[in-house]
């Protein structure tokens, strides 16, 4: 065993740590220790900037009003001073449980990720991933700060419960304070960057945001060139490729990264395609890898991609045929069109029910927020009832305020009101919806969930 001193000002750490004689990882920046007890991890650099201490220190103290969200990230507790009495430079942070696992490891290649569903994996749990990549950079955002690091070997992810944790937060961007120590990795640095225009920013980080996001969705790289613009150099040709030349793969006034797969069903050795994302979703792939690829203004924000993420998971159903999660593409007519991304499968009826969530805004007018998708035997959450709430990462123990049933009598779905709170069908209808009752989802039923809360209108 080693041990390692650490300076005052640590976030509730003791002033000396022992860890592993032999690093669990060692990278071109340092080694990866873990202390015994499983706690924390320590980074030992190899070869650290004269001031590396005082950067890491502002970082330590800019993180010591996170709040719930650090949950999402594995910030600096604590600055190494010595190992073994000599002097070194080191951070301290809390060790990641084991049961999450490098993000690139899920996701590495279509082929890895189709076996990944065939033992059971969902594109739900995708979903939750992608969302808390969100979150986490949100977090770091919403604080004035960039990560300028963003992409699949930063994040470690729980593919059970969606929980996912960034690392490598020792190397912090805050403009005219902490000076960008990397650029990124190629592939998920921003085109301007990659250029050498400009430095990593919060900008740079929202274009490796929207990558990292279609990568963990898609199982691609959105981005990955298609030509090559320097074969007697890999660098150069990647800084092409991926700066002056970049090019989203679904672009439609730009073919030179598209691949024939792209929107085959992927268990047919296909490729999934943004337009299998929901609306919402599609809109920001847009915004940041077309109209803000070289305008890195027009980019969205990470809170954007996070609100965009938890919504859509109202939207998926379960293929009758492959069994897996996919978002109903309500927005294509005639309903056979809308078919299953993963095998290719049409929908069958009976078709879900689609609904519009309403909230109320100034002067008793309510606008739409959102779309969701209710079929037979889906719980209705408490928490689409209520205004202004986005779906928890995980509906465990959410108390549930209603059920979807098919009346195969009518030919329809009826909402069961399992809540104590009556409902009242305000169009399409009339009367009051008590504990026990149920309303048939006919289009244009206006529902309300009670005083204060949303109001639901079906739409299909």
């Amino acid at each position: 065993m080693a041990t390692v001193n650490l300076l005052p000002g640590n976030r509730n750490l003791p002033p000396q740590l022992t860890i592993a004689d032999q690093p669990v990882h060692t990278g071109g920046e340092g080694s990866i220790f873990f202390t015994p007890d499983g706690g924390y991890a320590v980074k030992i650099y190899h070869r650290p900037s004269p001031d590396k201490q005082k950067l890491l220190q502002h970082v330590l103290d800019l993180g010591r009003n996170l709040g719930d969200d650090e949950q999402f990230l594995a910030w600096p507790l604590g600055i190494v001073d010595r190992l073994n009495g000599q002097s070194k430079v080191g951070v301290v942070t809390r060790r990641v449980p084991s049961s999450h696992v490098a993000l690139y490891k899920l996701i590495y290649s279509p082929v890895d990720a189709v076996e990944q569903f065939r033992q059971g994996r969902s594109w739900l749990e995708y979903l939750k991933m992608a969302r808390g990549a969100a979150a986490a950079v949100r977090t770091i955002h919403g604080k004035g700060m960039a990560h300028a690091d963003i992409h699949l070997k930063n994040f470690l992810a729980n593919p059970l419960s969606g929980e996912v944790v960034l690392i490598d937060l020792d190397g912090l961007v805050v403009k005219g304070f902490l000076p960008p120590q990397v650029i990124g990795m190629p592939g998920f640095i921003a085109p301007e960057v990659m250029m050498g225009k400009d430095n990593p920013n919060e900008l740079a980080d929202r274009h490796s945001l929207a990558v990292l996001v279609l990568w963990i969705l898609l199982l691609r790289n959105v981005m990955q060139t298609q030509r090559c613009y320097d074969p007697d150099d890999q660098r150069h040709d990647d800084k092409l490729g991926f700066g002056e030349f970049a090019c989203f793969s679904e672009n439609p006034n730009d073919r030179r990264n598209w691949i024939p797969i792209i929107g085959t069903p992927l268990f047919r050795r296909g490729a999934l395609s943004y337009r299998a994302l929901t609306p919402r979703l599609q809109e920001l792939t847009e915004r940041a890898l077309i109209q803000g690829l070289h305008d890195p203004s027009k980019r969205p924000q990470a809170v954007e991609w996070e609100q965009a993420l938890a919504e859509a998971y109202d939207l998926l159903v379960s293929c009758p045929t492959c069994r897996q999660s996919f978002f109903y593409a309500y927005w294509l007519q005639p309903p056979p069109r809308r078919q299953c991304p993963f095998c290719g499968a049409s929908v069958r009826p009976p078709y879900p029910a689609v609904l519009e969530l309403l909230e109320p805004r100034a002067k008793g007018t309510y606008v739409a927020v959102r779309t969701i998708a209710l079929y037979h035997g889906l719980p209705l959450f408490a928490d689409l009832a209520e205004p202004g709430h986005l779906p928890p990462f995980t509906r465990r123990g959410t108390a549930v305020i209603g059920q979807v049933v098919w009346d195969s009598k009518e030919g329809g779905h009826r909402l069961v009101n399992n809540g104590g709170t009556p409902w009242r069908v305000i169009a399409g209808g009339s009367g009051t919806v008590g504990r026990g009752a149920s309303v048939a989802l006919r289009r244009g039923v206006l529902l309300s969930f009670g005083d204060g809360k949303r109001l639901a209108r079906v739409v299909e």
